[in-house]
């Protein structure tokens, strides 16, 4: 019989890891487990560590099959950005994130209405690897570049103050 936590292994874990295995194969499996995902990652009072995988399983999935998934962004990204903005910086969240950066440049509008939420969640990291970094740089350029100067000075002029030093010093935004 199985108890919650295998339950929970089977749901979040397992999904988690094929994602990685089977790569692009996951896109036909995605239409049965997204919407379940970000009903959960949305679900007021959800356990802290069961949102982290949610939103490490939703990168995951964005990571091996972005196309399927960004077109959902707008459903989960604020949740997921805050999901894992407190967590450690490991492999889980190198991959999600990964995926998350994939997503972005294939839904850039998908991201727009929540975009601090995604500043701070970059600021999370305390050394991401080089080509992560570089993933992050050019996603925020772009946004700064998109919509020019003056108004990503007011954009950012919203940003709590440490959020704003943060991202000047390591990203040059």
């Amino acid at each position: 019989m199985l108890t919650f936590f295998d339950s929970i292994k089977m749901k979040f874990v397992y999904p988690n890891l094929i994602a990685l295995e089977l790569g692009p194969d996951t896109s036909a499996y995605i239409p049965l487990i997204l919407t379940q995902l970000i009903e959960i990652i949305n679900r007021p009072n959800t356990p802290k560590t069961l949102l982290e995988n949610t939103a490490i399983t939703i990168g995951r999935l964005g990571y091996v099959c972005p196309h399927d998934v960004a077109p959902m962004l707008q459903q989960f990204v604020r949740q997921w950005c805050t999901s894992l903005r407190t967590i450690r910086d490991n492999e889980e969240k190198d991959s999600a994130f990964r995926g998350m950066c994939q997503m972005v440049t294939v839904n850039p509008g998908g991201v727009v209405n929540d975009f601090m939420y995604f500043c701070d969640a970059i600021a999370s990291w305390a050394t991401p690897r080089d080509d992560l970094k570089d993933m992050f740089q050019k996603i925020l350029h772009g946004f700064k570049n998109q919509v020019g100067p003056e108004n990503w000075k007011r954009f950012s002029d919203q940003f709590p103050l440490p959020l704003s030093e943060r991202l000047h010093n390591m990203y040059g935004v």
